[in-house]
This record gives C-alpha cells, sequence and structure tokens, in this order.
C-alpha cells in the first residue's frame, strides 16, 4: 500500500517510528534538565534576596532605627506577621534547592545512583549492557519532569509567602513609623 506521496506505508512499528520515539526522548530530556537547571538558579536566586531582605530588616531593628515594640498593635502585628510569612518562603525555597537524589536500583544504570550501587566493575558493565537507552530516557524524563514540578511548585508558593513577607513588613513599618 502507498501513501499519497508515492512511499511505502511502513505502520506504526517501523524503525523510523522508533527511532523518531527515541530521539524525541532525549530532546524532552534535555528540555527537562535546562529546565532543572533554571528552577534551581530561580530558587537560588529568591533564596539569596529574601535572606538579604530579612539580614537588612534584622540590622535595622538591631540598630534602633526601627523600633517594632513602640510601635501601635496594629502596625506591630502586621510586622510580626510579615516576619512569621517570611519562615514558610524559606523553608519552600530550601526544599527547592535541596538535591533530590531518587532512589537507586542495582540492577540498572539509568542514574548515577544506580552505577554507586555496582558490586564490581564488571557488574556494572555487565548493567549497562542489559540497560534500553531509550527505557533509560524515559526513567530519567519521568523522574526529572516530577522533579522540576516539585520545584516550581516549591518556588510559586516560596514567591507568594515572601510577597506576604515583604509586603506585611513594609506595610507595618510604614504605618508604625508614620504614627
Amino acid at each position: 500500500m502507498t501513501t499519497p506521496g508515492g512511499d511505502a506505508d511502513t505502520g506504526p512499528d517501523s524503525d523510523a517510528t522508533i527511532d523518531r520515539g527515541a530521539e524525541l526522548a532525549r530532546v524532552l530530556l534535555s528540555e527537562a534538565r535546562e529546565e532543572l537547571v533554571r528552577a534551581d538558579n530561580k530558587a537560588g536566586l529568591m533564596l539569596a534576596s529574601l535572606v538579604a531582605a530579612l539580614t537588612a530588616l534584622l540590622g535595622t531593628i538591631g540598630s534602633g532605627l526601627i523600633a517594632p515594640r513602640q510601635y501601635p498593635v496594629v502596625p506591630q502585628f502586621l510586622l510580626w506577621a510579615g516576619c512569621a510569612a517570611c519562615v514558610p518562603a524559606l523553608v519552600l525555597l530550601g526544599l527547592a534547592v535541596t538535591p533530590r537524589l531518587g532512589n537507586p536500583y542495582p540492577a540498572r544504570s539509568h542514574y548515577f545512583g544506580d552505577a554507586r550501587l555496582a558490586m564490581s566493575v564488571a557488574h556494572l558493565g555487565r548493567t549497562v549492557r542489559r540497560t534500553d537507552p531509550v527505557s533509560r530516557d524515559l526513567s530519567q524524563l519521568a523522574t526529572l519532569s516530577q522533579t522540576v514540578w516539585t520545584k516550581y511548585r516549591c518556588i510559586r508558593l516560596a514567591l507568594a509567602w515572601g510577597t506576604a513577607f515583604l509586603a506585611l513588613t513594609l506595610l507595618g513599618i510604614a504605618t508604625g513609623a508614620s504614627l
């Protein structure tokens, strides 16, 4: 059977389909790795910025430029509520930058953790020879995609908590200093 272009119909089980699937898996895996690096960079930058803001706040309180204990109740509450919102933001960003090692298996060689479990170099060699590259790519793609998704979820939540920290703290300082 030929297609309108005149080529023979090779069917869904052809080598071309398998090669395109393997190529797509490699492309998606490469994109997932790039996105993992971006997520780590974003989380690291946000963590550094949040720590800098908290350090500046504590420095101004410690130097006496801001005296929250002399503020009325509402501005003082806003300031301390903002400071409390900083804690979950720091925790979430810490979770985002924390390395995830996964669950290594000695019977495969999909990740560096799997190779670490090899009993010997010869055992590792046999395991590498048995490993299907497409299966490895798909396994890594699934794991890295979940990791990136988790990191971005932590970053989004940390961004909300960090915004609450900055907004409430600045609102408390502004209203407390003006009264």
